[in-house]
Protein backbone atom coordinates (compact mmCIF):
# COMPACT_ATOMS: atom_id res chain seq x y z
CA UNK A 1 0.00 0.00 0.00
CA UNK A 2 3.11 2.25 1.08
CA UNK A 3 5.47 1.18 -1.34
CA UNK A 4 6.51 2.59 -4.54
CA UNK A 5 4.07 4.32 -6.66
CA UNK A 6 3.24 2.96 -10.15
CA UNK A 7 1.36 4.13 -13.27
CA UNK A 8 -2.02 3.10 -12.48
CA UNK A 9 -2.26 2.96 -9.40
CA UNK A 10 -3.50 5.93 -6.95
CA UNK A 11 -0.45 6.70 -5.60
CA UNK A 12 1.14 7.47 -8.88
CA UNK A 13 -1.77 10.00 -9.75
CA UNK A 14 -1.68 11.73 -6.42
CA UNK A 15 2.11 11.99 -6.37
CA UNK A 16 2.22 13.61 -10.43
CA UNK A 17 -0.97 16.65 -8.78
CA UNK A 18 1.80 17.20 -5.73
CA UNK A 19 4.63 17.52 -7.98
CA UNK A 20 2.28 20.38 -10.03
CA UNK A 21 0.75 21.84 -6.79
CA UNK A 22 4.22 22.25 -4.99
CA UNK A 23 4.96 24.74 -7.76
CA UNK A 24 2.31 26.39 -8.56
CA UNK A 25 1.45 26.75 -4.69
CA UNK A 26 5.21 28.54 -4.37
CA UNK A 27 4.73 30.85 -7.26
CA UNK A 28 1.33 31.63 -5.23
CA UNK A 29 3.08 32.32 -2.69
CA UNK A 30 5.78 34.43 -3.96
CA UNK A 31 2.95 36.51 -6.12
CA UNK A 32 1.48 37.66 -2.77
CA UNK A 33 5.30 38.18 -0.64
CA UNK A 34 5.59 40.98 -3.56
CA UNK A 35 2.24 42.44 -2.59
CA UNK A 36 2.15 42.50 0.83
CA UNK A 37 5.67 43.66 1.11
CA UNK A 38 5.71 45.94 -1.95
CA UNK A 39 7.25 49.34 -0.48
CA UNK A 40 3.76 51.23 -0.87
CA UNK A 41 0.16 50.40 -0.81
CA UNK A 42 -0.64 48.47 -4.26
CA UNK A 43 -3.14 50.92 -4.76
CA UNK A 44 -1.84 54.20 -4.02
CA UNK A 45 -1.55 54.41 -7.66
CA UNK A 46 -3.90 56.11 -10.68
CA UNK A 47 -5.85 52.74 -10.44
CA UNK A 48 -6.84 53.60 -6.95
CA UNK A 49 -7.77 57.06 -7.86
CA UNK A 50 -10.01 56.25 -10.62
CA UNK A 51 -11.81 53.27 -8.50
CA UNK A 52 -12.16 56.07 -5.73
CA UNK A 53 -13.49 58.67 -8.56
CA UNK A 54 -16.21 55.84 -9.75
CA UNK A 55 -17.50 55.04 -6.07
CA UNK A 56 -17.82 58.66 -5.21
CA UNK A 57 -19.97 58.88 -8.50
CA UNK A 58 -21.71 55.73 -8.35
CA UNK A 59 -22.87 56.94 -4.48
CA UNK A 60 -23.59 60.48 -5.43
CA UNK A 61 -25.81 59.93 -8.63
CA UNK A 62 -27.03 56.86 -6.68
CA UNK A 63 -27.10 53.75 -8.74
CA UNK A 64 -23.99 52.20 -6.60
CA UNK A 65 -25.27 50.55 -3.06
CA UNK A 66 -23.96 52.82 0.05
CA UNK A 67 -22.29 49.32 1.25
CA UNK A 68 -20.59 49.20 -1.77
CA UNK A 69 -16.93 51.49 -0.39
CA UNK A 70 -13.39 51.28 -0.99
CA UNK A 71 -12.79 49.91 2.31
CA UNK A 72 -15.46 46.82 1.79
CA UNK A 73 -13.45 46.48 -1.70
CA UNK A 74 -10.73 46.29 -0.59
CA UNK A 75 -11.38 43.89 2.30
CA UNK A 76 -13.06 41.73 -0.43
CA UNK A 77 -9.47 41.68 -2.43
CA UNK A 78 -7.96 39.97 1.23
CA UNK A 79 -10.19 37.57 0.93
CA UNK A 80 -9.92 36.96 -3.03
CA UNK A 81 -6.51 37.35 -2.60
CA UNK A 82 -6.02 34.06 0.14
CA UNK A 83 -8.67 31.85 -1.53
CA UNK A 84 -6.38 30.55 -3.79
CA UNK A 85 -3.77 29.44 -0.96
CA UNK A 86 -6.41 27.72 1.57
CA UNK A 87 -7.56 25.80 -1.76
CA UNK A 88 -4.21 25.41 -2.86
CA UNK A 89 -2.85 23.88 0.82
CA UNK A 90 -5.83 21.73 1.09
CA UNK A 91 -5.57 19.59 -2.06
CA UNK A 92 -1.45 19.15 -0.78
CA UNK A 93 -2.39 18.51 2.47
CA UNK A 94 -5.77 16.57 1.91
CA UNK A 95 -6.71 13.45 4.50
CA UNK A 96 -9.89 11.50 3.64
CA UNK A 97 -9.80 10.78 7.47
CA UNK A 98 -9.38 14.55 8.62
CA UNK A 99 -10.77 17.37 5.94
CA UNK A 100 -11.94 19.16 9.17
CA UNK A 101 -8.93 19.53 11.07
CA UNK A 102 -7.10 20.27 7.73
CA UNK A 103 -9.33 23.25 6.96
CA UNK A 104 -9.18 24.35 10.41
CA UNK A 105 -5.32 23.87 10.39
CA UNK A 106 -4.98 25.91 6.72
CA UNK A 107 -7.42 28.68 8.38
CA UNK A 108 -5.25 29.21 11.88
CA UNK A 109 -1.97 28.86 9.63
CA UNK A 110 -3.42 32.05 7.25
CA UNK A 111 -4.70 34.00 10.52
CA UNK A 112 -0.87 33.45 11.89
CA UNK A 113 0.87 34.14 8.68
CA UNK A 114 -1.62 37.34 8.17
CA UNK A 115 -0.89 38.80 11.59
CA UNK A 116 3.00 38.73 10.56
CA UNK A 117 2.32 40.34 7.36
CA UNK A 118 0.90 43.03 9.37
CA UNK A 119 3.27 43.36 11.80
CA UNK A 120 5.63 43.29 9.40
CA UNK A 121 3.49 45.80 7.28
CA UNK A 122 3.49 48.03 10.54
CA UNK A 123 7.22 48.86 10.51
CA UNK A 124 7.42 50.03 7.16
CA UNK A 125 7.27 53.49 6.33
CA UNK A 126 4.43 53.54 3.39
CA UNK A 127 2.57 50.95 4.74
CA UNK A 128 0.07 50.30 7.99
CA UNK A 129 -0.94 46.86 9.48
CA UNK A 130 -4.78 46.42 9.89
CA UNK A 131 -5.95 43.88 11.64
CA UNK A 132 -9.23 43.77 10.09
CA UNK A 133 -6.83 42.42 6.85
CA UNK A 134 -5.97 39.80 9.06
CA UNK A 135 -9.74 38.48 9.60
CA UNK A 136 -10.18 38.66 5.79
CA UNK A 137 -7.00 36.75 5.18
CA UNK A 138 -8.25 33.91 7.11
CA UNK A 139 -11.39 33.96 5.91
CA UNK A 140 -10.02 33.71 2.08
CA UNK A 141 -7.65 30.90 3.39
CA UNK A 142 -11.11 29.30 5.26
CA UNK A 143 -13.22 29.65 1.78
CA UNK A 144 -10.63 28.35 -0.37
CA UNK A 145 -10.00 25.32 1.76
CA UNK A 146 -13.46 24.71 1.90
CA UNK A 147 -13.97 24.96 -2.16
CA UNK A 148 -10.90 22.23 -2.48
CA UNK A 149 -12.65 19.56 -0.27
CA UNK A 150 -15.82 20.42 -2.33
CA UNK A 151 -14.21 19.64 -5.34
CA UNK A 152 -12.53 16.83 -3.87
CA UNK A 153 -15.33 14.82 -3.25
CA UNK A 154 -17.08 15.67 -6.44
CA UNK A 155 -13.68 14.21 -8.46
CA UNK A 156 -13.64 11.25 -6.33
CA UNK A 157 -17.67 10.68 -7.05
CA UNK A 158 -16.73 11.29 -10.24
CA UNK A 159 -14.37 8.57 -10.56
CA UNK A 160 -16.31 6.28 -9.17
Amino acid sequence: MFGKAQPGSGHFGARVWRLILWPVTALYCATVASIVFAPVHVDDNEMGGRLAQFLDSGHAEGWLPAFITYSSIEQLSNVIMFAPGGFLLMLLLFCRACPWRRVGVITLGAVAVSAGIELIQTAMPERTGDPIDVLMNGTGAFVGSLFAWGVHNLWLRWRQ
